[in-house]
Order: C-alpha cells, then structure tokens, then sequence
C-alpha cells in the first residue's frame, strides 16, 4: 500500500513510534493493557491512547512506563530515532 508515514508530522511520527515501541515491549514481557497500566500507575484507557499514536505522555509517566516494564527511558524513547523506522 501507499506510504502513510509520509502523510504523519513529526509530531505525530514520534507518538506513532513512541506507542508502536510500547506495544511492542509491553507484549514482549507478557503484559496486557491493564497489568501495565496498573504498574505503571496510569488508567488502561490512558495507555492505549499511547499504543495508538493519539497522546505522548510527560517525561514522568515514561519514567514510570520504563519502570514497569523493567527497561530504561533512553530505550523506550530512542524509538524516535531507530533506523529500521525512518523512511529511505
């Protein structure tokens, strides 16, 4: 199919990214929605908003995500800069 990141702002990549990254570590370590958003103490709804690209969250909130899921806050946010995820 077409492109669509071509179609994204930056902005709006990096949430994508960001949410893609987060999805993808929280079912890595076995966790569903509402496990990781009680450890991390944020609402199921909330988190899902991230996964989907919709809001990108305060430093602390990556913080306590990095945490939760027994990783760091360069890993989760160097997602941004991944060379396998940029466009050609």
């Amino acid at each position: 199919g077409l492109n669509r990141t071509a179609m994204f702002t930056a902005t709006e990549r990096v949430r994508i990214i960001f949410g893609l990254k987060l999805k993808q570590l929280r079912q890595d370590r076995g966790l569903q929605v509402n496990e990781l958003a009680d450890r991390a103490g944020l609402s199921s709804s909330y988190l899902v908003e991230i996964e989907k690209g919709k809001k990108y969250p305060k430093s602390e909130k990556i913080f306590a995500l990095a945490t939760a899921l027994q990783t760091d806050y360069d890993t989760l946010v160097s997602g941004k800069l991944s060379k396998r995820l940029e466009p050609i």
